[in-house]
């Protein structure tokens, strides 16, 4: 046995509970309050039965108890707080700027204030600090502190109501009172930058869109033809005009706007919040690069179809249900509504490993009628290899997926326009 696996079996033995039935009894002793009301007890029981200097000592032991919670609670009586952020809309991870204001009502500075609650959550995430420390509260003073603080995940922010806390002057109890908030912060999905489209097809004329290969008078000139009565004179082409001795005018693109479904298989992630997070930053970014690119965008989740209008902020709202998204588990929507829809549509399937593998076989003869592409996203290690025959994109998240993403994409859309 190496000397690692010995220290490893020690660590393990000496943070064993033994007694977990004892837990309710011994909890109290977990709290420095604790330990301080057992030395009183102690002391007074030497005081009466061994030595009157017992007394003393409990004396000034019961002294700092009293002190220790009367200052932070009147500390705390005296002090109001409110939290605000620059902006009320972030991604991932970006840098945002926390204003804390706080007014002591109280002719003396308040020392030891901490920011609890609300900021710091590690579910799936590296270990954050669980409290942000604020310096010297002047007496009758309004203070304004402010930090820096980058969301770990998407959600609204606080996640729950922050407290301001305080155990000085001992540290053996703490005080607490709760921080009002102006408004909350939401974080968006983390996107990833997209440069490319697939090829596509739409059948939807429209004033604003991406130019497609059809008459109309829009886009670049893709052809030449003779004139016809109603033409502008603006598009008569002189040099070809000159040539023939007749009127040629030059044909121009149209506009249209193309159909995009994407529908993320709210099925596929119940459980797994490191799969659904990006899952929802795959979903956050398709949909960001097909509205750039003027597409007829809609989002399905849990069942529920949302069309994303063309302006900003309709995809800022869509933004922020992506941020405050939990999957339905009761929703039994399935796939087979996305593949009746409209043909000359293209929707793009986000799911994971072992959904795709079972939606693949059970669906090959009806998925060439549509067209169906599938974002799968895989946690084991040499997963993706498996399913990207069958998959438009594969990514294993042990591995870089925004990267991965960009890459697929890029040589999707490549193979797309070279077909």
């Amino acid at each position: 046995m190496t000397r690692q696996r010995i220290f490893e079996r020690l660590l393990a033995i000496s943070n064993h509970d033994f007694c977990p039935w004892a837990n309710r009894y011994v909890t109290w002793l977990r709290e420095p309050l604790g330990w301080f009301a057992v030395a009183a007890l102690a002391a007074g029981m030497i005081g009466a039965l061994v030595a009157p200097q017992g007394w003393l000592v409990c004396a000034v032991v019961l002294v700092v108890m009293v002190l220790g919670m009367v200052w932070p609670w009147l500390a705390m009586r005296g002090l109001e707080a409110q939290v605000s952020f620059d902006r009320r809309r972030c991604h991932e991870l970006d840098e945002v700027t926390v204003v804390l204001e706080v007014t002591n009502r109280w002719p003396w500075p308040v020392w030891g204030l901490l920011v609890e609650r609300g900021f710091f959550r590690s579910a799936g995430h590296d270990q954050e600090p669980a409290a942000t420390a604020l310096s010297r509260v002047s007496g009758w003073s309004n203070s304004r502190f402010e930090f820096t603080y980058r969301p770990p995940r998407r959600g609204m922010f606080p996640h729950e109501p922050p407290v301001l806390a305080t155990g000085f002057p001992f540290g053996i109890w703490h005080a607490v009172r709760s921080i009002s908030v102006a408004e909350q912060l939401t974080a968006w999905p983390r996107i990833t930058s997209l440069r490319s489209l697939p090829m596509l097809s739409g059948n939807r004329l429209s004033a604003l869109g991406s130019c497609v290969d059809r008459a109309g008078n829009d886009g670049d000139i893709m052809a030449a033809r003779p004139y016809i009565r109603g033409d502008s004179l603006r598009r008569v082409h002189w040099v070809h005009t000159a040539r023939r001795d007749t009127l040629i005018v030059c044909e121009r693109q149209t506009a249209a706007r193309r159909r995009i479904l994407i529908v993320l298989d709210q099925n596929a992630f119940a459980g797994n919040e490191k799969a659904l997070d990006w899952s929802l930053r795959v979903v956050a970014s398709l949909c960001r690069e097909f509205h750039s690119h003027a597409c007829d965008v809609a989002c399905e989740l849990n069942g529920e179809r949302r069309f994303v209008a063309p302006g900003i902020a309709d995809l800022h709202r869509l933004f922020d249900r992506l941020a405050a998204f939990q999957p339905d588990v009761h929703c039994n929507r399935g796939v087979a509504r996305t593949e009746s829809d409209v043909v000359d549509r293209l929707t793009i399937l986000v799911t994971s490993a072992e959904r795709w593998q079972g939606l693949a076989g059970r669906h090959d003869r009806r998925l060439p009628r549509v067209d169906l592409r599938a974002v799968v996203l895989d946690e084991r290690i040499n997963g993706a290899a498996a399913v990207r025959e069958k998959a438009w994109i594969a990514l294993a998240l042990r591995d870089e997926p925004a990267r991965q993403l960009q890459q697929q994409w890029e040589r999707q859309c490549h193979d797309d326009w070279t077909k």
